[in-house]
This record gives structure tokens, sequence and C-alpha cells, in this order.
């Protein structure tokens, strides 16, 4: 049985929910004027919804998103803190980037990083995956978390494990971006092989570290943006001009794929990213248990 996670060792995270995504692998359901992290599932909250609710026991949920879909986030989450508002999409690294640089203003704060599609059906074993998680990303170390592959899909990205730094945490030593069938199979053979969930947990100066080790531009360009901002109530409208020049880049490719101090969690958490219409159809088709090929729990 997972353990039950204690609120202390969470309510110091700040969750920063990733929200800028177009969707257009769902059109026509995602549209540019409402994006698929507003969209829901029949009788479920939104997307971004549930991705708030799995941080409850944190602190305020921060969100990156559009600036024009400030009005969206507002109405779906009145309890969010605070909004950095994109002129446009630059990539998740840049989005991240303008939040650590915000929140390391405020000392040095534990991010947990979430896209707004993801499906998460066994929320015990999330909560104490990152409050495991929590203890390496004290010491610096980015850490992220590997689903047990269901199947050699194409569709994900792959995380390699090598030698572990602390019982069930264990050093990258590759990630594969989206591989072919063939090598998704290959794979998927290697126990210690796992999709990459694109949930990561840091603290905002090991990122912002790594980040200026690897990506001098975006940490430049972002920590511009957003010291040219305008600020509205709790929404930070970074400035267009700074953040548009930033390497459209994910968080993977410029700091998880180039840093000596990635780390990966194997957790079965019944996890599923709701991008694209076969996921999410089969997300409304499988019941509500965990097929996950592999047993492994935090």
């Amino acid at each position: 049985m997972p353990r039950d996670p204690h609120p202390s060792a969470l309510s110091e995270i700040v969750p920063v929910i990733l929200a800028g995504g177009a969707g257009v692998r769902l059109w026509p359901l995602s549209t540019r004027s409402r994006p698929k992290p507003f969209l829901s599932l029949p009788g479920r909250p939104s997307f971004l919804q549930q991705t708030a609710a799995r941080a409850a026991a944190m602190q305020a949920p921060f969100i990156v998103c559009n600036v024009r879909h400030r009005p969206l986030v507002m109405a779906q989450l009145p309890q969010a803190g605070q909004m950095i508002l994109e002129p446009e999409g630059r990539g998740t690294a840049p989005a991240l980037a303008a939040a650590a640089h915000f929140l390391a203003r405020q000392g040095d704060r534990l991010l947990l990083v979430m896209p707004s599609d993801h499906q998460i059906r066994d929320m015990d074993v999330f909560l104490a995956a990152v409050e495991r998680g929590a203890d390496m990303a004290r010491q610096g170390w980015l850490v992220t978390f590997g689903m047990p592959p269901r199947s050699p899909s194409p569709h994900y990205g792959y995380i390699c494990a090598g030698e572990s730094l602390d019982g069930d945490v264990f050093n990258v030593t590759r990630f594969a971006e989206k591989p072919d069938k063939a090598a998704a199979a290959a794979l998927m053979e290697q126990a210690s092989c796992y999709w990459n969930s694109g949930i990561f947990l840091m603290s905002a100066s090991s990122y912002l570290a790594h980040l200026k080790a690897a990506q001098a531009a975006i940490f430049d360009q972002s920590y511009q943006a957003l010291a040219r901002a305008r600020r509205l109530q709790n929404a930070i409208y970074l400035d267009e001009n700074a953040f548009s020049v930033c390497p459209a880049l994910s968080i993977d490719y410029a700091v998880m794929e180039q840093s000596s101090k990635s780390a990966v969690i194997p957790v079965s958490m019944g996890w599923r990213d709701l991008g694209t219409w076969p996921s999410l159809l089969s997300a409304l088709m499988i019941p509500e248990q965990n097929r996950e090929r592999k047993t492994c729990r935090v």
C-alpha cells in the first residue's frame, strides 16, 4: 500500500501548471480560443482544474498560459496564485524559466512542474512520489517521474534509468525523444526504461543554474521578459520583445538532457497523456484501473 504523504512535506511546494499549449492534435475539439487545458471529459472538471486539484495540499497553483487565456484561467481557477502570461508560446523551457525567475525572488522554492493535459488515477501514489522526490530536489537534483510503458508507443519520450541514487530514485542515463515504433519496442524490453511523464520537481535555483549553463539565451531573455513585465492584479504580462527571441525548447531538451543531475523516480500511478485523440478516447473507454505493465510503486 502507498504511504500517506505528510502534509507538511507537500505544503512548501509550489505547483507550476503549464497551460500554454495550443492543443492542435485535438482539433477541432481544441481551438486557439479554447485549447485543451480548458476542456473536459463528460461529467468531469476541466483538465486544468483536475491538474490543480492534484496539488491541493501544496501552495496556491502558479499558472503559465497564453495572454489571451487569462479569462479562462480566472473562471476555472479562482484560487490560482500568480499567472505568467506569455505573448506567444516558446516551449516549456522559457515558460518555466519565467516562473522560476519570479519565484526565486521569494527565496529558493521547490517547483512541481505539471502539464495540464494528463490523467492520474492513483492520487495517493502520485503524492507519495512527489514527497519522495522533494528530498532529492532539495539536494539540487532535477527530478522527473518515469511511467512503466504499456506498449511500444512512438508518441512518448523514454527515460533510461541507471544506478540507484537513494533507494527508488535513479540517475538518468539517457532520454530518448519519441522514437519510432521499432526503437520504442527495443526500449520497452529494457526493465529500466520508462515513459517520460513530463512532470518535474526541482528547486527554482537548480533549474535556473542548469538553464544558464546549457541555454544562456533562454535564461537571459526570460529574465528580461520578466523584468520588463507589466503587472495587473495577480497577472504578469511578459515583455513581448524579450520573450519572443527565447529559443523555443522543451525543458527536457534544454535542461534535463544536458544535466548530470537528472534523476528519475519510477512510479505506477495510472498516468495517461491526454494530448492526442487515441489517448483521449482510450481514457474514456478503459475502466478505472491501472493497466501498466510493471508494478513498481513508491
